[in-house]
């Protein structure tokens, strides 16, 4: 099981998410004004396959 630390964030303009693997987590910043929560985990997945079916979603407080 990944964690995969999840918070809202402001970002520049066309850049909807962030992320970073750190192994056994990974930390996804979006800006919800460009892309909802959703919507974000599902390209994460994309990126990092892995993720697919074995992840669990830890939302941070900024």
């Amino acid at each position: 099981m990944t964690h995969v630390r999840v918070e809202s964030v402001d970002l520049d303009e066309g850049i909807p998410l962030l992320y970073r693997d750190f192994g056994t987590h990974v930390r996804l910043a979006h800006d919800p004004q460009q892309i909802d929560e959703a919507a974000a985990l599902a390209l994460l997945c994309l990126h990092v396959p892995r993720l697919v079916g074995d992840l669990e979603v830890q939302r941070l407080s900024t």
